[in-house]
């Protein structure tokens, strides 16, 4: 079964109401009786909320990053791409965690032969992907701040595309899964990831993929900042 992507937004007219950072499992099986009212998220991306002001200026959105679905995990990926004496560096990092926060893995890795940063974040998606399935868990949510890498995989590209490859093989790796799906985030919410793909550039390629069992120094205030819910504004 493949989940298909949604993504909701909740708009109130005055202050953002904060609800909780959890997905609402009766929604996610269709059958939620308290609709708007619900206290949990019915979306499998992260929290948002959007305010509305009265001068039509830009509206502001409070985001926040939550967790999955029971028996769910959430892969965080995010990838680098810099530029410096005219040569290229690119790394990739993601984060795994399951239905209740926990840190399960991380991984960082310096990139070879990557010419773009769209290419960077399909590849540490590609990459955490294949972690997560080799530790045994079939339902995943994969979440990056790249709106086109994840465009790509959702909607797919034809073979004359640059980043055909990359997007087949994907799509290839995540029918080993039972439970999938793919959702763009904003950067704020995805700042563990962030954190991991810029250690990769610390790295050498002789260190290929960089494993995390436990949560190293570099991460600990942007879990901590997710798993209290830190409210960002945007």
């Amino acid at each position: 079964m493949r989940l298909a992507r949604i993504k909701s937004a909740m708009f109130v007219s005055g202050a953002p109401k904060r609800s909780s950072s959890r997905i609402c499992i009766n929604w996610a099986n269709g059958n939620c009786m308290y609709g708007e009212d619900c206290w949990h998220l019915h979306s499998w991306s992260d929290g948002i909320l959007t305010k509305f002001h009265g001068n039509n200026k830009k509206p502001t959105r409070f985001v926040w990053w939550t967790t999955p679905p029971n028996d769910f995990v959430k892969i965080n990926c995010d990838g680098v791409f810099s530029t410096y004496h005219e040569i290229n560096m690119a790394s990739a990092g993601g984060v795994v965690r399951d239905w209740e926060g926990a840190f399960v893995s991380g991984f960082s890795t310096l990139l070879n032969k990557c010419d773009t940063v769209v290419e960077a974040e399909l590849l540490a998606i590609k990459i955490d992907i294949q972690v997560t399935l080799s530790m045994g868990f079939r339902k995943l949510v994969v979440e990056s701040d790249s709106y086109t890498a994840i465009q790509l995989i959702n909607n797919g590209v034809h073979i004359g595309h640059p980043y055909h490859a990359i997007v087949s093989s994907i799509l290839v790796i995540d029918n080993m899964a039972d439970a999938f799906c793919y959702n763009h985030v904003f950067r704020e919410t995805n700042l563990v990831a962030d954190g991991f793909a810029k250690h990769g550039l610390s790295l050498t390629l002789r260190s290929g993929i960089k494993l995390f069992s436990y949560p190293p120094t570099f991460s600990l205030s942007s879990l901590r900042a997710d798993e209290v819910g830190v409210i960002y504004s945007r």
